[in-house]
């Protein structure tokens, strides 16, 4: 294990929230830990906007390969992963629709 690994799983254990991962593979949902952010994108035209949104970052060592469309329940609320955002090989950080 590295140490980039080993931080990300620290960083998890702290801020992580209990929630499960469904790839939709038939297999079943996984139990892992979320870091939830929500973030609000801004445009601006002839008028201000601003859109909310929710990103989701979970390890790869607990869910495995990045799947569209998984669905990932934290809360009792279900997230569907719509996009990818990131991915360093040890957490991906991914776009939701919730």
């Amino acid at each position: 294990m590295d140490l980039d690994q080993r931080a990300a799983e620290r960083a998890f254990r702290k801020w992580g929230k209990a929630a499960t991962y469904d790839n939709g593979s038939g297999a079943g949902p996984i139990d892992c830990k979320v870091i939830f952010e929500q973030e609000v994108d801004e445009f601006e035209e002839e008028e201000r906007l601003r859109v909310a949104r929710i990103e989701l970052s979970l390890l790869v060592s607990e869910v495995g390969t990045y799947s569209s469309g998984a669905v990932v329940t934290l809360g009792g609320v279900a997230y569907t992963v719509r996009k990818r955002l990131a991915d360093d090989g040890v957490v991906w950080r991914v776009l939701v629709d919730g």
